[in-house]
């Protein structure tokens, strides 16, 4: 089975960047750069996935919950 994703308006392009921006932010506010394969590594993943990588990729103290709370957040404040 194929599946295609049509991203008409632009939204999910638009998105792109935001989480772009949310790690550049979320990282360094724990003293790290965003690494070049950080990105490509996280796209493949699922929310949760992401943010238990996250944390074992940067020994962060933070829980898988609270980090995804925290993206969620970052992500409402820039799509106001």
């Amino acid at each position: 089975m194929e599946a295609y994703i049509f991203d008409l308006d632009g939204t999910l392009l638009d998105l792109m960047g935001v989480w772009q921006d949310i790690d550049i932010e979320f990282l360094k506010q724990r003293g790290y750069a965003v690494p070049d394969d950080y990105a490509d590594k996280v796209s493949a993943m699922s929310f949760e996935q992401a943010a238990a990588y996250t944390i074992e990729r940067f020994a962060l103290t933070d829980d898988a919950e609270s980090v995804m709370a925290e993206w969620r957040e970052m992500a409402s404040q820039h799509c106001a």
